[in-house]
Protein backbone atom coordinates (compact mmCIF):
# COMPACT_ATOMS: atom_id res chain seq x y z
CA UNK A 1 0.00 0.00 0.00
CA UNK A 2 1.35 3.46 -0.96
CA UNK A 3 2.26 6.02 1.65
CA UNK A 4 -0.58 8.34 0.58
CA UNK A 5 -3.14 5.55 0.92
CA UNK A 6 -1.82 4.74 4.39
CA UNK A 7 -2.09 8.38 5.43
CA UNK A 8 -5.63 8.62 4.01
CA UNK A 9 -6.63 5.46 5.89
CA UNK A 10 -5.17 6.77 9.16
CA UNK A 11 -7.01 10.10 8.81
CA UNK A 12 -10.21 8.23 8.01
CA UNK A 13 -9.92 5.93 11.04
CA UNK A 14 -8.79 8.58 13.54
CA UNK A 15 -10.97 11.54 12.54
CA UNK A 16 -13.70 10.87 10.02
CA UNK A 17 -15.15 7.55 11.18
CA UNK A 18 -15.58 8.64 14.85
CA UNK A 19 -17.14 11.89 13.68
CA UNK A 20 -19.53 10.04 11.36
CA UNK A 21 -20.56 7.58 14.09
CA UNK A 22 -21.03 10.41 16.60
CA UNK A 23 -23.11 12.42 14.13
CA UNK A 24 -25.26 9.41 13.29
CA UNK A 25 -25.84 8.80 17.00
CA UNK A 26 -26.69 12.44 17.68
CA UNK A 27 -29.06 12.64 14.72
CA UNK A 28 -30.83 9.46 15.84
CA UNK A 29 -31.11 10.94 19.35
CA UNK A 30 -32.73 14.16 18.13
CA UNK A 31 -36.17 12.57 17.91
CA UNK A 32 -35.83 11.21 21.47
CA UNK A 33 -34.68 14.63 22.71
CA UNK A 34 -37.67 16.16 20.96
CA UNK A 35 -40.04 13.83 22.82
CA UNK A 36 -38.35 14.58 26.16
CA UNK A 37 -38.54 18.35 25.63
CA UNK A 38 -42.14 18.10 24.50
CA UNK A 39 -43.02 16.04 27.58
CA UNK A 40 -41.33 18.58 29.88
CA UNK A 41 -43.35 21.35 28.32
CA UNK A 42 -46.54 19.32 28.56
CA UNK A 43 -45.97 18.64 32.28
CA UNK A 44 -45.25 22.30 32.93
CA UNK A 45 -48.32 23.45 31.04
CA UNK A 46 -50.48 20.83 32.73
CA UNK A 47 -49.41 22.18 36.12
CA UNK A 48 -50.29 25.73 35.05
CA UNK A 49 -53.73 24.67 33.85
CA UNK A 50 -54.32 22.77 37.08
CA UNK A 51 -53.47 25.92 39.04
CA UNK A 52 -55.95 27.96 36.99
CA UNK A 53 -58.71 25.41 37.49
CA UNK A 54 -57.94 25.16 41.19
CA UNK A 55 -58.30 28.92 41.51
CA UNK A 56 -61.76 28.86 39.90
CA UNK A 57 -62.71 26.10 42.34
CA UNK A 58 -61.47 28.23 45.25
CA UNK A 59 -63.58 31.18 44.05
CA UNK A 60 -66.70 29.03 43.97
CA UNK A 61 -65.99 27.54 47.41
CA UNK A 62 -65.69 31.08 48.77
CA UNK A 63 -69.12 31.88 47.34
CA UNK A 64 -70.60 28.73 48.89
CA UNK A 65 -69.23 29.64 52.31
CA UNK A 66 -70.76 33.13 52.12
CA UNK A 67 -74.09 31.71 50.93
CA UNK A 68 -74.29 29.26 53.81
CA UNK A 69 -73.38 31.98 56.32
CA UNK A 70 -75.99 34.30 54.87
CA UNK A 71 -78.68 31.66 54.97
CA UNK A 72 -77.78 30.82 58.56
CA UNK A 73 -78.11 34.48 59.57
CA UNK A 74 -81.47 34.95 57.84
CA UNK A 75 -83.36 31.95 59.26
CA UNK A 76 -86.83 32.98 60.36
CA UNK A 77 -86.92 36.09 58.14
CA UNK A 78 -88.36 36.70 54.69
CA UNK A 79 -85.82 39.28 53.54
CA UNK A 80 -82.90 38.55 51.26
CA UNK A 81 -79.86 37.76 53.37
CA UNK A 82 -77.38 40.63 53.51
CA UNK A 83 -74.34 38.52 52.74
CA UNK A 84 -76.06 36.99 49.72
CA UNK A 85 -77.17 40.41 48.52
CA UNK A 86 -73.59 41.68 48.89
CA UNK A 87 -72.28 38.61 47.09
CA UNK A 88 -74.57 39.25 44.13
CA UNK A 89 -73.68 42.94 44.01
CA UNK A 90 -69.91 42.35 44.03
CA UNK A 91 -69.94 39.53 41.48
CA UNK A 92 -71.87 40.38 38.29
CA UNK A 93 -71.02 36.92 36.92
CA UNK A 94 -73.22 35.41 39.68
CA UNK A 95 -76.67 36.39 38.38
CA UNK A 96 -78.94 34.22 40.56
CA UNK A 97 -78.96 32.04 43.65
CA UNK A 98 -81.87 29.70 44.18
CA UNK A 99 -82.80 27.09 46.78
CA UNK A 100 -85.12 24.16 46.12
CA UNK A 101 -85.58 20.41 46.42
CA UNK A 102 -86.59 17.39 44.37
CA UNK A 103 -89.38 16.03 46.59
CA UNK A 104 -92.08 18.63 46.94
CA UNK A 105 -94.59 18.81 44.10
CA UNK A 106 -96.19 22.09 45.21
CA UNK A 107 -93.44 24.30 46.59
CA UNK A 108 -91.34 26.18 44.11
CA UNK A 109 -87.73 27.31 44.45
CA UNK A 110 -86.62 30.30 46.50
CA UNK A 111 -84.78 32.79 44.29
CA UNK A 112 -82.24 35.48 45.16
CA UNK A 113 -81.30 37.77 42.27
CA UNK A 114 -80.66 41.44 41.56
CA UNK A 115 -82.05 41.21 38.02
CA UNK A 116 -85.81 41.43 37.72
CA UNK A 117 -85.71 39.82 34.28
CA UNK A 118 -84.55 36.58 35.89
CA UNK A 119 -87.17 36.50 38.63
CA UNK A 120 -90.27 36.75 36.50
CA UNK A 121 -93.34 34.53 36.75
CA UNK A 122 -92.80 30.83 36.45
CA UNK A 123 -89.03 30.81 36.86
CA UNK A 124 -89.28 29.22 40.34
CA UNK A 125 -91.39 26.38 39.03
CA UNK A 126 -89.03 25.91 36.09
CA UNK A 127 -86.08 25.63 38.45
CA UNK A 128 -87.94 23.12 40.64
CA UNK A 129 -88.75 21.08 37.55
CA UNK A 130 -85.09 21.22 36.50
CA UNK A 131 -84.04 19.81 39.89
CA UNK A 132 -86.50 16.97 39.50
CA UNK A 133 -85.12 16.24 36.00
CA UNK A 134 -81.63 16.05 37.55
CA UNK A 135 -82.79 13.96 40.51
CA UNK A 136 -80.11 11.31 39.97
CA UNK A 137 -77.30 13.87 40.09
CA UNK A 138 -78.85 15.50 43.19
CA UNK A 139 -79.01 12.16 45.00
CA UNK A 140 -75.34 11.58 44.22
CA UNK A 141 -74.49 14.99 45.71
CA UNK A 142 -76.44 14.01 48.86
CA UNK A 143 -74.32 10.87 49.18
CA UNK A 144 -71.16 13.02 48.94
CA UNK A 145 -72.57 15.43 51.54
CA UNK A 146 -73.32 12.64 54.03
CA UNK A 147 -69.77 11.35 53.55
CA UNK A 148 -68.44 14.75 54.67
CA UNK A 149 -67.47 15.95 51.19
CA UNK A 150 -69.25 18.86 49.58
CA UNK A 151 -69.21 18.65 45.81
CA UNK A 152 -70.49 21.06 43.17
CA UNK A 153 -71.93 19.80 39.89
CA UNK A 154 -73.22 21.58 36.77
CA UNK A 155 -76.69 20.65 35.52
CA UNK A 156 -76.99 19.31 31.99
CA UNK A 157 -80.50 20.58 31.21
CA UNK A 158 -81.07 24.22 30.46
CA UNK A 159 -84.05 26.54 31.05
CA UNK A 160 -84.89 28.46 27.83
CA UNK A 161 -84.89 31.94 29.38
CA UNK A 162 -81.41 31.38 30.89
CA UNK A 163 -80.05 29.03 28.25
CA UNK A 164 -76.74 30.89 27.94
CA UNK A 165 -76.07 30.60 31.65
CA UNK A 166 -74.53 27.73 33.59
CA UNK A 167 -76.31 26.29 36.63
CA UNK A 168 -74.18 24.79 39.40
CA UNK A 169 -75.78 22.95 42.34
CA UNK A 170 -74.57 21.74 45.72
CA UNK A 171 -76.17 20.41 48.93
CA UNK A 172 -76.49 22.79 51.86
CA UNK A 173 -75.00 21.76 55.16
CA UNK A 174 -78.26 22.77 56.86
CA UNK A 175 -81.58 23.05 55.00
CA UNK A 176 -83.15 26.44 54.46
CA UNK A 177 -86.94 26.54 54.81
CA UNK A 178 -87.07 22.79 54.32
CA UNK A 179 -85.04 23.01 51.11
CA UNK A 180 -81.54 21.62 50.85
CA UNK A 181 -80.43 22.04 47.20
CA UNK A 182 -78.72 25.34 46.38
CA UNK A 183 -78.13 26.45 42.82
CA UNK A 184 -75.86 29.14 41.34
CA UNK A 185 -76.70 30.66 37.96
CA UNK A 186 -73.44 31.94 36.42
CA UNK A 187 -72.79 33.97 33.28
CA UNK A 188 -69.64 32.10 32.10
CA UNK A 189 -68.04 34.84 30.00
CA UNK A 190 -68.15 37.32 32.88
CA UNK A 191 -66.95 34.67 35.31
CA UNK A 192 -63.85 34.04 33.15
CA UNK A 193 -63.11 37.67 32.33
CA UNK A 194 -63.68 39.32 35.73
CA UNK A 195 -62.84 36.60 38.22
CA UNK A 196 -60.41 34.25 36.53
CA UNK A 197 -58.77 36.85 34.25
CA UNK A 198 -56.58 38.58 36.89
CA UNK A 199 -55.43 35.24 38.24
CA UNK A 200 -54.64 33.98 34.74
CA UNK A 201 -52.56 37.10 34.13
CA UNK A 202 -50.51 36.37 37.25
CA UNK A 203 -50.00 32.75 36.24
CA UNK A 204 -49.09 33.54 32.61
CA UNK A 205 -46.71 36.44 33.36
CA UNK A 206 -44.66 37.15 30.20
CA UNK A 207 -43.85 33.54 29.43
CA UNK A 208 -47.13 32.01 28.30
CA UNK A 209 -50.47 32.97 26.82
CA UNK A 210 -53.55 31.59 28.62
CA UNK A 211 -56.80 31.62 26.70
CA UNK A 212 -60.39 30.55 27.29
CA UNK A 213 -62.59 29.01 24.58
CA UNK A 214 -66.14 27.87 24.20
CA UNK A 215 -66.72 24.50 22.60
CA UNK A 216 -66.91 24.49 18.77
CA UNK A 217 -65.51 28.03 18.58
CA UNK A 218 -61.89 28.61 17.59
CA UNK A 219 -61.91 32.26 18.63
CA UNK A 220 -60.97 32.82 22.28
CA UNK A 221 -63.33 34.65 24.61
CA UNK A 222 -60.42 35.69 26.81
CA UNK A 223 -56.65 36.11 26.31
CA UNK A 224 -53.90 37.09 28.72
CA UNK A 225 -52.07 38.60 25.73
CA UNK A 226 -53.09 41.36 23.35
CA UNK A 227 -52.29 39.07 20.42
CA UNK A 228 -55.70 38.33 18.96
CA UNK A 229 -54.30 36.05 16.27
CA UNK A 230 -54.11 33.04 18.61
CA UNK A 231 -56.71 30.39 17.87
CA UNK A 232 -57.75 27.15 19.53
CA UNK A 233 -55.75 25.16 16.96
CA UNK A 234 -52.50 26.97 17.82
CA UNK A 235 -52.50 26.30 21.58
CA UNK A 236 -50.09 23.73 22.97
CA UNK A 237 -52.44 22.16 25.54
CA UNK A 238 -56.08 22.48 26.63
CA UNK A 239 -58.00 21.42 29.71
CA UNK A 240 -61.70 21.56 30.56
CA UNK A 241 -62.83 24.09 33.13
CA UNK A 242 -63.89 21.99 36.08
CA UNK A 243 -66.96 24.08 36.79
CA UNK A 244 -67.89 25.37 33.33
CA UNK A 245 -69.13 22.70 30.90
CA UNK A 246 -68.30 23.27 27.25
CA UNK A 247 -65.53 25.73 28.14
CA UNK A 248 -61.83 25.08 27.77
CA UNK A 249 -58.67 26.64 29.10
CA UNK A 250 -55.75 26.68 26.64
CA UNK A 251 -52.09 27.56 26.95
CA UNK A 252 -49.45 28.46 24.40
CA UNK A 253 -45.96 29.93 24.46
CA UNK A 254 -45.16 33.51 23.59
CA UNK A 255 -44.25 33.80 19.91
CA UNK A 256 -43.75 30.34 18.43
CA UNK A 257 -45.66 27.28 19.50
CA UNK A 258 -44.01 24.55 21.54
CA UNK A 259 -43.78 22.35 18.48
CA UNK A 260 -42.10 25.20 16.61
CA UNK A 261 -39.63 25.66 19.48
CA UNK A 262 -38.88 21.95 19.56
CA UNK A 263 -38.49 21.85 15.77
CA UNK A 264 -36.27 24.94 15.87
CA UNK A 265 -34.03 23.38 18.52
CA UNK A 266 -33.86 20.15 16.54
CA UNK A 267 -33.00 22.04 13.37
CA UNK A 268 -30.34 24.06 15.18
CA UNK A 269 -28.71 20.93 16.61
CA UNK A 270 -28.85 19.25 13.22
CA UNK A 271 -27.25 22.26 11.52
CA UNK A 272 -24.52 22.44 14.18
CA UNK A 273 -23.76 18.73 13.76
CA UNK A 274 -23.59 19.06 9.97
CA UNK A 275 -21.43 22.20 10.20
CA UNK A 276 -19.10 20.44 12.63
CA UNK A 277 -18.85 17.48 10.27
CA UNK A 278 -18.24 19.79 7.31
CA UNK A 279 -15.48 21.65 9.17
CA UNK A 280 -13.89 18.37 10.26
CA UNK A 281 -14.07 16.93 6.74
CA UNK A 282 -12.60 20.15 5.34
CA UNK A 283 -9.82 20.06 7.94
CA UNK A 284 -9.02 16.43 7.16
CA UNK A 285 -9.06 17.20 3.46
CA UNK A 286 -6.68 20.16 3.94
CA UNK A 287 -4.36 18.03 6.06
CA UNK A 288 -4.42 15.27 3.45
CA UNK A 289 -3.87 17.78 0.62
CA UNK A 290 -0.87 19.29 2.42
CA UNK A 291 0.55 15.86 3.22
CA UNK A 292 -0.05 14.77 -0.35
CA UNK A 293 1.71 17.87 -1.63
CA UNK A 294 4.67 17.28 0.69
CA UNK A 295 4.87 13.62 -0.30
CA UNK A 296 4.70 14.58 -3.97
CA UNK A 297 7.36 17.23 -3.43
CA UNK A 298 9.59 14.69 -1.71
CA UNK A 299 9.05 12.29 -4.61
CA UNK A 300 9.77 15.07 -7.11
CA UNK A 301 12.97 15.94 -5.25
CA UNK A 302 14.00 12.31 -5.36
CA UNK A 303 13.29 12.22 -9.09
CA UNK A 304 15.17 15.51 -9.44
CA UNK A 305 18.27 14.07 -7.82
CA UNK A 306 18.03 11.02 -10.07
CA UNK A 307 17.50 13.09 -13.24
CA UNK A 308 20.24 15.55 -12.38
CA UNK A 309 22.61 12.70 -11.68
CA UNK A 310 21.78 11.24 -15.08
CA UNK A 311 22.03 14.62 -16.80
CA UNK A 312 25.43 15.35 -15.23
CA UNK A 313 26.80 11.82 -15.63
CA UNK A 314 26.37 11.79 -19.41
CA UNK A 315 28.37 14.97 -20.24
CA UNK A 316 30.96 14.10 -17.59
CA UNK A 317 31.41 10.65 -19.07
CA UNK A 318 31.82 12.08 -22.59
CA UNK A 319 34.21 14.78 -21.42
CA UNK A 320 36.27 12.27 -19.44
CA UNK A 321 36.37 9.76 -22.29
CA UNK A 322 37.42 12.20 -25.03
CA UNK A 323 39.86 14.04 -22.76
CA UNK A 324 41.54 10.75 -21.85
CA UNK A 325 41.74 9.78 -25.52
CA UNK A 326 43.39 13.07 -26.39
CA UNK A 327 45.70 12.91 -23.37
CA UNK A 328 46.98 9.44 -24.32
CA UNK A 329 47.73 10.67 -27.83
CA UNK A 330 45.56 8.08 -29.50
CA UNK A 331 44.09 10.60 -31.98
CA UNK A 332 46.51 11.29 -34.81
CA UNK A 333 44.26 13.26 -37.16
CA UNK A 334 43.83 16.98 -36.55
CA UNK A 335 40.31 16.76 -37.87
CA UNK A 336 39.48 14.10 -35.30
CA UNK A 337 41.08 16.16 -32.55
CA UNK A 338 38.95 19.17 -33.49
CA UNK A 339 35.85 16.97 -33.45
CA UNK A 340 36.73 15.72 -29.96
CA UNK A 341 37.44 19.25 -28.78
CA UNK A 342 34.06 20.34 -30.14
CA UNK A 343 32.29 17.51 -28.30
CA UNK A 344 34.10 18.38 -25.05
CA UNK A 345 33.17 22.04 -25.50
CA UNK A 346 29.51 21.24 -26.26
CA UNK A 347 29.20 18.88 -23.28
CA UNK A 348 30.89 21.42 -21.04
CA UNK A 349 28.36 24.05 -22.09
CA UNK A 350 25.58 21.54 -21.49
CA UNK A 351 26.94 20.81 -18.03
CA UNK A 352 27.33 24.54 -17.33
CA UNK A 353 23.69 25.11 -18.31
CA UNK A 354 22.51 22.43 -15.90
CA UNK A 355 24.63 23.85 -13.07
CA UNK A 356 23.52 27.43 -13.80
CA UNK A 357 19.87 26.43 -13.77
CA UNK A 358 20.31 24.70 -10.42
CA UNK A 359 22.20 27.70 -9.02
CA UNK A 360 19.54 30.14 -10.22
CA UNK A 361 16.85 28.02 -8.62
CA UNK A 362 18.87 27.81 -5.41
CA UNK A 363 19.28 31.60 -5.30
CA UNK A 364 15.55 32.04 -5.78
CA UNK A 365 14.80 29.59 -2.99
CA UNK A 366 17.21 31.48 -0.74
CA UNK A 367 15.74 34.88 -1.81
CA UNK A 368 19.14 36.13 -2.85
CA UNK A 369 18.67 36.94 -6.52
CA UNK A 370 17.88 40.58 -7.31
CA UNK A 371 16.09 41.62 -10.48
CA UNK A 372 17.00 44.93 -12.07
CA UNK A 373 13.71 46.04 -13.59
CA UNK A 374 14.09 48.58 -16.39
CA UNK A 375 12.55 49.36 -19.80
CA UNK A 376 13.52 46.62 -22.24
CA UNK A 377 12.78 46.29 -25.94
CA UNK A 378 11.20 42.84 -26.04
CA UNK A 379 11.45 42.50 -29.83
CA UNK A 380 15.17 43.36 -29.90
CA UNK A 381 15.88 40.98 -27.02
CA UNK A 382 14.19 38.10 -28.83
CA UNK A 383 16.13 38.83 -32.02
CA UNK A 384 19.42 38.82 -30.09
CA UNK A 385 18.56 35.49 -28.46
CA UNK A 386 17.63 33.95 -31.82
CA UNK A 387 20.82 35.23 -33.47
CA UNK A 388 22.96 33.44 -30.90
CA UNK A 389 20.61 30.44 -30.69
CA UNK A 390 20.16 29.99 -34.44
CA UNK A 391 23.14 27.66 -34.87
CA UNK A 392 21.78 25.41 -32.11
CA UNK A 393 18.35 25.39 -33.75
CA UNK A 394 19.77 24.49 -37.14
CA UNK A 395 21.97 21.85 -35.61
CA UNK A 396 18.83 20.23 -34.11
CA UNK A 397 17.01 20.50 -37.42
CA UNK A 398 14.56 23.22 -36.31
CA UNK A 399 13.12 26.15 -38.19
CA UNK A 400 11.46 29.13 -36.56
CA UNK A 401 9.13 31.98 -37.43
CA UNK A 402 9.25 35.37 -35.67
CA UNK A 403 6.32 37.83 -35.79
CA UNK A 404 6.71 41.03 -33.76
CA UNK A 405 3.91 43.53 -33.18
CA UNK A 406 4.88 45.31 -29.96
CA UNK A 407 5.58 49.02 -30.26
CA UNK A 408 6.18 49.67 -26.54
CA UNK A 409 8.92 48.60 -24.20
CA UNK A 410 8.23 46.29 -21.30
CA UNK A 411 9.63 46.52 -17.81
CA UNK A 412 11.85 43.51 -17.16
CA UNK A 413 15.26 42.29 -16.07
CA UNK A 414 17.28 41.78 -19.27
CA UNK A 415 19.17 38.73 -18.03
CA UNK A 416 16.06 37.08 -16.52
CA UNK A 417 14.15 37.76 -19.76
CA UNK A 418 16.83 35.99 -21.80
CA UNK A 419 16.77 33.07 -19.36
CA UNK A 420 12.98 32.74 -19.73
CA UNK A 421 13.18 32.74 -23.53
CA UNK A 422 16.02 30.18 -23.59
CA UNK A 423 14.15 27.89 -21.20
CA UNK A 424 11.05 27.91 -23.38
CA UNK A 425 13.10 27.39 -26.54
CA UNK A 426 14.92 24.45 -24.93
CA UNK A 427 11.59 22.88 -23.96
CA UNK A 428 10.24 23.38 -27.48
CA UNK A 429 13.30 21.61 -28.93
CA UNK A 430 13.25 18.83 -26.34
CA UNK A 431 9.58 17.93 -26.78
CA UNK A 432 9.18 18.29 -30.56
CA UNK A 433 10.57 15.03 -31.98
CA UNK A 434 8.77 15.10 -35.36
CA UNK A 435 7.50 18.51 -36.54
CA UNK A 436 10.50 20.71 -35.77
CA UNK A 437 9.11 24.19 -36.10
CA UNK A 438 8.84 26.96 -33.49
CA UNK A 439 6.75 30.12 -33.68
CA UNK A 440 7.60 33.22 -31.67
CA UNK A 441 5.16 36.15 -31.50
CA UNK A 442 4.94 39.44 -29.59
CA UNK A 443 2.13 41.94 -29.14
CA UNK A 444 0.23 44.07 -26.66
CA UNK A 445 -2.86 43.30 -24.61
CA UNK A 446 -4.19 46.06 -22.35
CA UNK A 447 -1.29 47.11 -20.08
CA UNK A 448 0.83 44.08 -20.89
CA UNK A 449 3.28 43.24 -23.59
CA UNK A 450 3.13 39.55 -24.40
CA UNK A 451 5.47 36.94 -25.82
CA UNK A 452 4.25 33.62 -27.23
CA UNK A 453 6.50 30.59 -27.81
CA UNK A 454 4.62 27.90 -29.71
CA UNK A 455 5.85 24.45 -30.69
CA UNK A 456 4.25 21.55 -32.57
CA UNK A 457 5.48 18.81 -30.28
CA UNK A 458 3.90 16.14 -28.08
CA UNK A 459 1.73 18.55 -26.05
CA UNK A 460 0.71 18.33 -22.41
CA UNK A 461 -2.37 16.63 -20.96
CA UNK A 462 -4.98 18.56 -18.94
CA UNK A 463 -3.90 16.78 -15.75
CA UNK A 464 -0.22 17.61 -16.17
CA UNK A 465 -0.93 21.23 -17.14
CA UNK A 466 -1.94 21.85 -13.50
CA UNK A 467 1.50 20.78 -12.25
CA UNK A 468 4.09 21.60 -14.92
CA UNK A 469 5.00 24.83 -13.11
CA UNK A 470 5.51 23.04 -9.78
CA UNK A 471 9.02 22.60 -8.44
CA UNK A 472 10.75 19.37 -9.50
CA UNK A 473 7.61 18.16 -11.32
CA UNK A 474 8.17 15.71 -14.15
CA UNK A 475 5.51 14.06 -16.27
CA UNK A 476 5.54 10.40 -15.32
CA UNK A 477 3.89 8.90 -18.42
CA UNK A 478 3.59 9.45 -22.16
CA UNK A 479 6.11 10.92 -24.59
CA UNK A 480 7.05 13.72 -22.18
CA UNK A 481 8.36 11.21 -19.66
CA UNK A 482 10.91 9.90 -22.17
CA UNK A 483 12.88 13.16 -22.12
CA UNK A 484 15.16 13.61 -19.17
CA UNK A 485 15.42 16.91 -17.28
CA UNK A 486 15.67 18.53 -13.88
CA UNK A 487 12.04 19.63 -13.61
CA UNK A 488 13.17 23.17 -12.74
CA UNK A 489 12.85 24.99 -16.08
CA UNK A 490 9.15 25.94 -16.03
CA UNK A 491 9.19 26.46 -12.27
CA UNK A 492 12.02 28.95 -12.80
CA UNK A 493 10.06 30.67 -15.60
CA UNK A 494 6.97 31.05 -13.42
CA UNK A 495 9.01 32.40 -10.49
CA UNK A 496 10.65 35.00 -12.75
CA UNK A 497 7.29 36.09 -14.21
CA UNK A 498 5.73 36.50 -10.77
CA UNK A 499 8.66 38.66 -9.67
CA UNK A 500 8.10 40.80 -12.76
CA UNK A 501 4.49 41.29 -11.64
CA UNK A 502 3.59 39.50 -14.84
CA UNK A 503 1.85 36.21 -15.56
CA UNK A 504 2.22 33.06 -17.61
CA UNK A 505 -0.48 31.02 -19.37
CA UNK A 506 -0.33 27.67 -21.10
CA UNK A 507 -2.46 26.29 -23.90
CA UNK A 508 -1.70 22.76 -24.93
CA UNK A 509 -3.25 19.65 -26.37
CA UNK A 510 -1.64 16.22 -26.51
CA UNK A 511 -0.21 15.55 -29.97
CA UNK A 512 -0.73 19.16 -31.16
CA UNK A 513 1.98 21.07 -29.34
CA UNK A 514 2.08 23.73 -26.63
CA UNK A 515 1.89 27.52 -26.51
CA UNK A 516 3.34 29.49 -23.60
CA UNK A 517 2.07 33.06 -23.15
CA UNK A 518 4.25 35.45 -21.14
CA UNK A 519 2.81 38.82 -20.08
CA UNK A 520 5.16 41.62 -18.99
CA UNK A 521 3.81 44.88 -17.52
CA UNK A 522 4.18 48.00 -19.61
CA UNK A 523 3.38 50.34 -16.70
CA UNK A 524 6.23 51.35 -14.41
CA UNK A 525 7.46 48.77 -11.89
CA UNK A 526 9.92 49.47 -9.09
CA UNK A 527 13.06 47.42 -8.74
CA UNK A 528 12.22 44.21 -6.91
CA UNK A 529 14.35 41.66 -5.12
CA UNK A 530 13.80 38.04 -4.15
CA UNK A 531 14.15 39.15 -0.57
Amino acid sequence: MGSLKKIALILLLIFLLPAIFFSAYEISSLSQDEEVINQIYQNQLDAILYSANQYSDDVLNGWISKIQLGLEESKGTDTIPGKINQLLMLNPALTMIFIGDTLSQEESSIIFSLEDSLTGPGIAQELSGLLKEENRKINQLIVYQRSGFQKVEPLSFRIPRIKDFIILVFILEDHFKEKYVCGLVIEPNLFIEELLGPRLQVIAKDQFVLSAYKKDNDNPIYLTSTNNSISFNSVALTKDFWLLPDYYLGISTMGNSIQDLVNERTSTNLVLILVLDAVLILGVWLVFANVKREVQLAQNKSDFVSNVSHEIRTPLALIGMFAETLELGRVKSEKKKQEYYSIIHKETNRLTGIVNRILNFSRMEANKKILKIEPVDLDDTIREVLSTYEFHLQNKGFTYELRTNLESKVYADQQALVEVIVNLMDNAIKYSPTKKHIEIMTGRQNNYGFLVVKDHGVGISKHDQKHVFDKFYRVSSGDLAKSKGTGLGLSLVKEIMENHQGKIDLKSEPGKGSSFYLYFPISNVKERAYA
